[in-house]
């Protein structure tokens, strides 16, 4: 007896199939939250940011993704799940820096949180430091880049946000929502991940090139700028405003390029 061949209504068959597993999968992970919010405390923190595990995850991602549909598709699809959870553990809101190109800044904001998490459009990186640094666990995102002021001179002091992500984690060829920013949230203490360090430097004048990755900078009577370096290298004695994941940069295949 030969096999039938499959026809169109079999095929919608099985995606509606699929479609149905996934929404029964998510309705499960949503199961866990009560949980989640119990052995993490985020009642008590008014956190549920997790970078480190958030950036483990998206590595994985990137390791077993394969087929027809579109790596950024798959990206935004994860980013939304995550954010959107995170955001029922832990009701939060971005801040974002309008200073600059503030569409742009706009579509990052909703690719890397979703349409879920209220977003607020500032003037200036101040103006969202200061509404983290008010909130009990919001965001802020501020455009990296030459800016005319030194914006970070308080991160990572006491009361005072600090850097906890860069953006875009992931870096591949004809990616959307491709601003390059840093997130910033209050004092994330042991759930911060840590594999750049990210430090203030004053100097007489410009760093020579190379000697480590400019991050943001304000030329005046100094050369002030806020750099990232492997932590391993961190100079003793360095007043960090922060840390983040590394990057994670891919092949034009979809491979990992590090």
């Amino acid at each position: 007896m030969t096999d039938q061949p499959t026809t169109l209504d079999d095929l919608r068959t099985r995606i509606d199939q699929i479609d149905e597993d996934m929404h029964r999968l998510l309705i499960q992970r949503g199961g866990i939250i009560d949980e989640l919010v119990r052995v993490k405390r985020t009642g008590e923190t008014g956190s549920a940011f997790r970078p480190g595990r958030e950036a483990d995850m998206m590595r994985r991602l990137v390791e077993r993704h394969s087929g027809r549909l579109p790596f950024s598709a798959v990206e935004h699809i994860w980013r939304t799940i995550i954010s959107g959870f995170t955001h029922v553990q832990a009701p939060y809101g971005v801040h974002v820096d309008g200073s600059g190109d503030a569409g742009a800044m706009r579509d990052l904001a909703r690719f890397q949180m979703g349409f879920d998490v209220p977003l607020t459009l500032h003037d200036g990186p101040q103006a969202v430091i200061e509404a983290v640094s008010a909130s009990q666990g919001d965001l802020g995102l501020i455009r990296l880049g030459g800016s005319p002021t030194a914006w970070w001179s308080e991160l990572g002091e006491p009361g005072r946000p600090q850097i906890m992500s860069r953006l875009p984690f992931l870096i591949y060829p004809n990616r959307p929502a491709a601003a390059d920013a840093v997130v910033i949230a209050n004092h994330l203490g042991d759930a911060a991940a840590e594999d750049m360090a990210v430090v203030q430097f004053d100097l007489a004048g410009a760093p020579p090139e190379g000697a480590f990755q400019v991050l943001a900078y304000n030329i005046a009577d100094r050369w002030r700028g806020l750099v990232a370096l492997d932590k391993a290298r961190l100079p003793e004695g360095a007043r960090t405003a922060g840390s983040y994941a590394r990057p994670v940069t891919l092949a034009p295949n979809g491979g990992d390029a590090r």
